[in-house]
């Protein structure tokens, strides 16, 4: 039952009933199931929290650390009731986060909940595509208008597609698409029930014409980057540099206009560039505890058009997270993708010997979505959003599981002081890389 619920949790977030039938609109839908799924699944999370030591789970530690970390820059100022507000919503992430690593224990239901994931993002994809062709009528689902710089200083005017609820971005709903596209590929490549291969098929298409639609060049990034990483992990580096030879001019010319039109000295970049500049100046006003968290109240998001967006925003998930949270929060944030990351990684067939075939089939597929997800972070601020945990929570399940079905493991990741070191080490790069990028390429 619990299962159940969580896949429609899954529903309920991806597809967002209300934005589709407006007569649901006003109708919780989202929190209900949610609650009714954290009772029928509470005795799996006591289970998850108590039944092992949490030093070997470093990537739920380091979301963990998050939530105790975001209130303390509004507690420092006094400032008790946005301290509650930002700690509440996250906290409801925090919800998914555990519901998911203690539902999704087996491979069986890894693979039926990444199916369905997949069939719900196709079922939006389908829908706010037939929308920006005017082929439906949905008030509540629209194209984003934007505009750039032509020859001879036109301005030009185009649509972008964005999603629904969450996704309303074209940025955001990119990312998520190039998230999927590995998984799509391994229902296509080792799925071995014939009818998910087919509808695998059919997503693979939707989802990069979705993703050209979108107009986004760090999602094309992203896009382009978990594909670098699956053929990485499946073929290694000769044979992907092969493939990228062939494959990389035929990118360009399919997805040729906006999104590969990348420049830091004009347009967005020039403005990406410019946001990291300040939010690094943010961060170092205040490098311990940092600003507070980001997050838009909800009634601001409401009043906000379609048209608009956050434009205050670091645009930068990991310097995003340093700024609001300062060094510690910060690495926590980075820590838990790093650590994810990593131990799904040593999984690979060097390093372990996988005996479930279908969890040693589906490890470069997972590598290469977090991947995917991951590079697509730095162009955006998706620090406190439910997608950016359930890629966390994917990768945590698998690792379980894997380790329970391997004949031979990797060392076990534990949340010590090396992890520590490490973490902070990556913390420190993360932010110097960007320092480097700010001051000297762009």
């Amino acid at each position: 039952m619990a299962f159940f619920l969580f896949i429609l949790v899954n529903a309920a977030l991806f597809i967002r009933p209300a934005e589709v039938v407006p007569a649901l609109l006003g109708w919780e839908i989202y929190f209900y199931l949610i609650v009714a799924c954290l009772l029928a699944a509470s005795p799996e999370v006591i289970r998850y929290l108590t039944g092992q030591g949490l030093d070997t789970q470093p990537v739920t530690l380091c979301v963990i650390g998050l939530l105790l970390v975001i209130p303390i820059p509004f507690l420092l100022a006094s400032d008790l009731p946005e301290a509650w507000r930002t700690s509440f919503l996250f906290a409801k992430v925090c919800v998914y986060y555990l519901l998911f690593v203690s539902i999704v224990t087996t491979p069986f239901r890894l693979r039926a909940l990444l199916f369905c994931i997949l069939g719900f993002c196709a079922a939006v994809t389908m829908l706010v595509v037939l929308r920006y062709h005017d082929i439906i009528q949905l008030e509540t689902v629209q194209a984003l208008e934007d505009t750039m710089q032509g020859q001879y200083g036109s301005t030009i005017s185009f649509k972008r597609l964005q999603g629904t609820g969450i996704f309303q971005d074209p940025n955001e709903l990119c990312v998520l698409l190039a998230a999927m596209v590995p998984i799509a590929l391994y229902y296509l490549f080792a799925g071995r029930n014939m009818l998910m291969r087919v509808l695998s098929a059919g997503m693979l298409p939707l989802f990069a014409y979705a993703v050209f639609l979108t107009g986004s060049r760090g999602g094309f990034l992203a896009f382009a980057g978990g594909l670098s990483v699956l053929g990485l992990m499946r073929f290694g580096w000769k044979k992907t540099l092969l493939f990228g030879l062939i494959g990389a001019p035929l990118l360009l010319v399919a997805f040729g206009g906006r999104q590969t039109q990348i420049s830091t000295r004009e347009g967005t970049g020039l403005s990406r560039v410019e946001l990291w500049r300040e939010w690094l100046t943010t961060f170092r006003e205040n490098p311990v505890v940092g600003k507070g968290m980001s997050m838009a109240k909800e009634e601001d998001v409401k009043a906000r058009r379609s048209d608009q967006e956050i434009t205050h925003l670091a645009h930068n998930s990991y310097l995003q997270s340093f700024a609001d949270l300062g060094f510690f929060g910060g690495a926590f944030f980075v820590g838990a993708f790093f650590a994810a990351l990593w131990a799904l990684y040593r999984f690979n067939a060097k390093d372990s010997i996988v005996l479930n075939v279908d969890l040693r089939a589906l490890q470069p597929y997972l590598v290469a979505s977090l991947g995917a997800y991951g590079l697509g972070m730095m162009s955006l601020s998706i620090c406190y959003v439910i997608p950016t945990y359930m890629m966390l929570a994917l990768a945590v399940s698998y690792t379980q599981m894997a380790r329970r079905a391997s004949l031979v493991t990797p060392p076990l990741l534990c949340f010590d002081l090396p992890l520590l070191g490490r973490i902070a080490a990556v913390g420190v790069g993360t932010l110097g890389l960007i320092y480097l990028f700010v001051r000297f390429v762009a």
